[in-house]
């Protein structure tokens, strides 16, 4: 069988890849849309929550801080679970915040571990998700949540811009419909789903004022020593730049949803 390590790397690989040297992730809705999934997970004070693909930790130190809730935070990059560590230190929640580097197709907990598990623009990365959500149903509790905030497609695309999308990012999104069809079919109770647009200009607002100014422009710093020292990513940022005429049309389609269900 052939090493994993050999495997020739998909565009999600490699878009995470300089995520991970950035030190940086992004979900659409913010900080809002943040709240308004831990209040459908019912998250609170002393409940265990899981947060899937936590990228540098900071919807994981948030929740800690605003919820009361403890938090395992699990990322496939071992860079971003450092990177989560020295948040989690820094801000004063090591006590409440773990993190670990772990594949959400195979978690390394017991069954019903968890109070909610929760992810943010993570499963439209994932080939398999129906395999990914019984993995996670596996270790909620019962009458438990699992709630994820999704890109969607509001309105369906040309082909042109799925297929963009794909090669750029290595990303699927569904429909809405598609979306909570999903967490019907994994068998999760009283299913909420939630849909909404994105405003470009809203959704930028919100990153810078999430982002502290020296995070920011050390992330931008880290990114273009990368494209200075690896060809690969220079041509992964040559492929995001050949974007196709009506790439700007993108957000008439493009939107995201917050899909719970109960175990």
């Amino acid at each position: 069988m052939q090493d994993r390590t050999t495997l020739p790397k998909k565009p999600a690989d490699r878009y995470f890849e300089f995520q991970a040297a950035m030190g940086l992730t992004k979900h659409m809705g913010g900080l809002k849309a943040t709240d308004e999934l831990a209040g459908l997970c019912r998250i609170g004070e002393g409940k265990y929550i899981l947060d899937v693909g936590c990228g540098p930790g900071r919807t994981a130190c948030y929740l800690a801080k605003a919820y009361g809730c403890r938090v395992m935070g699990i990322d496939l990059s071992e860079s971003m679970v450092k990177l989560a560590k020295d948040r989690a230190a820094k801000e004063g929640v090591a006590d409440k915040v773990t993190f670990c580097t772990a594949d959400a197709m195979k978690l390394p907990f017991e069954e019903a571990t968890f109070d909610a598990v929760i992810g943010e623009s993570v499963l439209a990365f994932i080939d398999d998700k129906p395999r990914t959500l019984s993995e996670l149903k596996r270790v909620t509790k019962e009458d438990g949540s699992i709630g994820f905030n999704e890109c969607a497609w509001i309105k369906m695309p040309p082909q042109q811009l799925i297929q963009y999308i794909s090669d750029v990012l290595g990303a699927a999104f569904l429909t809405p419909d598609g979306w909570r069809d999903l967490w019907v079919a994994a068998g999760l109770k009283e299913v909420s789903a939630r849909s909404y647009k994105v405003r470009i200009l809203e959704q930028w607002r919100s990153e810078l004022k999430e982002l502290e100014i020296n995070e920011m422009f050390g992330a931008w710093r880290r990114f273009i020593g990368l494209l200075f020292r690896s060809p690969e990513c220079r041509r992964w940022a040559r492929k995001t730049l050949s974007m196709p005429r009506n790439i700007f049309a993108l957000f008439k389609y493009f939107g995201y949803g917050i899909y719970v269900g109960r175990k």
